[in-house]
């Protein structure tokens, strides 16, 4: 309780720090860009990450966290938009909000429906940062108790988890997504011995592939790509009256936004499980537990399923981030994108993030506080702009942001060579997908591979005199080691099933 208090009592007296006319600006303007970027369909919330990692490079410090926080939370809510106004998701993560709110705007309250995805979506922002300030404090303290086996464990459960809740049919295609990017990062010179690996004397190898050039290869370039090959733009009708909340339905379903706000948090906490998973969650237990009359509404027009997508979904933004501050582990792709952008700013995540950086995490909890009360302002005012740029070709948009791409890729280490992986990832991601291969184990193997690289070869060092049993009745390592199991015999099940 008592560490409880002194957590929100320091988050508190980061306000000040926060609150500067600089970091509301970039505040207000990232989550401008944000909104309208998830807005329009086959730019991702990723992508919008990925490609502004380069900018978020040359802000100061404190500017750059409240930059991409404000993308992240605004790109999540900006699906929305679209999903409601066309019955095209601009995200993945919006697309049980089209369920119900294209038949809404259909039937001529799509302001009202637009309001109600604002709405839910601010509180569930809102209740994310309430998870990641109540929960990061003890998920610190526990894993200051763990050691080099663990984490190798605890980083090669988060590649499998993330091949399994990715992939659609085949859990094994989710798996070898996952061992391709643990693969990919061990190019470059070992860490413990100094040996280059897998570089084949090309120098720019030798510092191993870029993560930030890879992740916007296969969001950034191949979405492109992909999204040029969509069918043809669909037609926008002005919207047909103002975009107003309601409160009486908000009040209605109060208990619908805790239980959904919570399935998104939890959910989003898991790593690459994301938005979309756990508003697809959110949205089937809502619909279960709704009366037989509403239930029958799902699908045809029905708040409920609106407010359960979007307090999920928005909800996962804090859920994401507490594996990522506390362990190093990215609760999603976004999340990747973010824990990319603040290596290059000197920050680096994980269980002595307090002792490296004190004040950043209050510094984080006070930024995403204030950005999910700015969202809900700003999303009233952009709204229509963002409705208004949904009638843009894809045809004319999208080679538009294949400059962005290049750019962004050379700009993470300005060097040539990125913008040729870049271009590499961005075929191989094309190829991957069109053979049913989701790209979100790729880089979170990337990510998680130096982790469990390193620390597997460091428990064998440690425990070089020790005997098999000494290692493997480890409590934690011993909990973990289940919990793989486990992991893989679902996943085998749901294989053989789908078989």
């Amino acid at each position: 309780m008592m560490e409880t208090i002194q957590v929100l009592s320091d988050t508190a007296r980061a306000f000040p720090t926060l609150l500067t006319l600089d970091n509301l600006l970039y505040a207000v303007i990232g989550l401008s860009v944000g909104i309208t970027w998830g807005a329009i369909p086959a730019l991702s919330s990723t992508m919008a990450m990925a490609l502004l990692i380069g900018f978020s490079a040359a802000l100061e410090q404190h500017a750059a966290i409240v930059f991409l926080l404000a993308i992240y939370s605004g790109s999540v809510y900006g699906g929305s938009i679209s999903a409601i106004c066309t019955n095209i998701p601009g995200t993945p993560a919006a697309a049980c909000t089209a369920l119900d709110g294209y038949p809404l705007f259909r039937n001529g309250e799509g302001g009202r429906a637009l309001g109600i995805s604002i709405a839910a979506s601010t509180i569930g922002n809102l209740f994310g940062a309430l998870i990641l300030i109540l929960f990061t404090p003890f998920l610190l303290k526990l894993v200051l108790n763990v050691g080099a086996w663990e984490i190798a464990l605890l980083g090669l459960w988060g590649v499998m988890i993330s091949g399994s809740v990715t992939s659609q049919d085949s859990v094994a295609k989710g798996w070898l997504s996952g061992l391709i990017g643990l693969a990919l990062s061990f190019v470059g010179v070992d860490a413990i011995t100094g040996t280059p690996r897998f570089t084949y004397e090309i120098g720019f190898l030798y510092g191993g592939l870029n993560f930030v050039a890879i992740l916007i290869g296969v969001f950034g370039f191949a979405e492109i790509a992909r999204g040029l090959l969509m069918e043809n733009d669909a037609d926008v009708p002005p919207l047909k009256n103002r975009v107003t909340v309601s409160m009486a339905t908000l009040v209605k379903n109060w208990a619908n936004i805790l239980r959904s706000s919570s399935i998104g948090a939890i959910i989003g906490a898991i790593p690459a499980a994301g938005a979309d998973i756990a508003a697809f969650i959110s949205y089937s237990v809502s619909k279960r537990s709704a009366s037989s009359s509403e239930r029958e509404r799902f699908g045809k027009g029905s708040y409920r399923g609106i407010i359960a997508a979007e307090a999920a979904n928005n909800s996962s933004v804090g859920g994401s981030l507490l594996p990522l501050l506390v362990l190093a582990i990215p609760g999603s792709t976004v999340a990747a994108a973010f824990m990319g952008a603040m290596n290059l700013q000197g920050i680096h995540m994980g269980p002595l993030i307090q002792i490296s950086h004190p004040g950043l995490l209050e510094f984080i909890f006070a930024s995403l506080i204030t950005i999910s009360i700015l969202m809900g302002i700003i999303a009233l005012a952009v709204g229509k702009v963002a409705v208004a740029l949904l009638s843009v070709p894809r045809t004319v948009l999208l080679p538009c942001i294949l400059p962005i791409c290049v750019m962004g890729a050379f700009a993470a280490q300005n060097t040539v060579g990125d913008i040729y992986v870049m271009l590499i990832a961005g075929i191989a991601g094309i190829g991957l997908v069109a053979g049913g291969f989701p790209l979100a184990p790729i880089i979170m193997g990337i990510i998680l591979g130096p982790l469990v690289d390193l620390n597997f070869r460091r428990a064998m060092i440690i425990f070089q005199d020790a005997t098999f049993f000494d290692v493997l009745f480890r409590p934690i390592g011993l909990t973990l080691i289940v919990i793989i199991l486990v992991t893989l015999v679902a996943g085998l099940r749901r294989q053989i099933r789908n078989s």
